[in-house]
């Protein structure tokens, strides 16, 4: 693994385009879209920490979240 590199996962909407599953108060982010048992968010992180060092992996969303 490089430990040069970072990865920023962007997660900050609200998801309007997946309603009604989506919702402001529980985004597309934290659904299982994929129905593997795991958030958006979670299976992101888990294909790049396949290959960048988890300490360097930032989710980035709204103060809400």
């Amino acid at each position: 693994m490089n430990k040069h590199h970072y990865v920023a996962i962007m997660a900050g909407g609200i998801g309007s385009r997946f309603w009604p599953m989506s919702r402001t108060n529980f985004p597309k982010q934290f659904l299982d879209i994929l129905n593997t048992g795991k958030t958006l968010i979670q299976s992101t992180f888990e294909r790049f920490a396949s290959f960048i060092p988890a300490e360097n992996i930032y989710v980035i969303t709204s103060n809400e979240y």
